[in-house]
């Protein structure tokens, strides 16, 4: 991952973001778990400067907490986060999105996949996360399904088509509670893959 530097008369050259990587430095694990790297800014341990929660081409989600500074960060070792014990992990090419998702003060895990599921993942006031809920269906998420048995458990009738999903949530209507904007891939009739910006407003709490 890169950072440009906002400046008044734009953006620096890039710079990459530097970690340590011992725990990948067997070479082909390191590879796919940095293939495909989608990485989304929160400040996880609350320590005054932002932290990296990443996801990659196999599904899995992970944490880079910064060592150093709001102004001078210092990426740690990447560690994969757990949910009820077990691996986080989606459908492939996850992307983490962390907010507070419902509204509690701890920073919950909505987490998209390539299959175009959304996982919500509750965070434990005792640390960690809950077992994932689908926020498209209800199910209870299971880390062991592959891309195929993600897409028949979605069925037909989806309420976001397409795949390769990517999240942001903000209060769009302005009503107290996190609307979800999804970002999708989906082929046209002409064979061309596109994609499209869907806003799901919250109706309950």
């Amino acid at each position: 991952m890169t950072f440009f530097k906002g400046t008044k008369q734009g953006f620096s050259a890039g710079v990459p973001l530097k970690e340590q990587t011992s725990a990948f430095a067997d070479g082909k694990a390191f590879d796919m778990a940095v293939l495909m790297a989608t990485g989304n800014l929160v400040d996880w341990d609350r320590d005054g400067d932002l932290d990296l929660v990443v996801g990659n081409v196999r599904g899995g989600v992970f944490l880079n907490l910064n060592e150093g500074t709001a102004k001078q960060s210092k990426f740690g070792e990447r560690v994969a986060i757990k949910a009820a014990g077990e691996i986080m992990k989606v459908a492939g090419k996850s992307d983490p999105w962390p907010c507070d998702w419902d509204g509690d003060g701890i920073i919950d895990l909505l987490v998209a996949s390539e299959a175009g599921d959304v996982t919500f993942f509750r965070g434990s006031a005792e640390g960690g996360f809950l077992r994932g809920v689908s926020l498209l269906t209800g199910h209870e998420h299971d880390p062991s399904h592959s891309y195929k048995q993600a897409r028949e458990r979605l069925g037909e009738d989806r309420v976001v088509p397409g795949y390769r999903f990517r999240l942001a949530t903000a209060d769009w209507n302005k009503d107290g509670k996190l609307d979800l904007l999804v970002g999708n891939c989906v082929k046209g009739e002409d064979g061309k893959t596109t994609g499209h910006v869907y806003l799901l407003l919250r109706q309950g709490g």
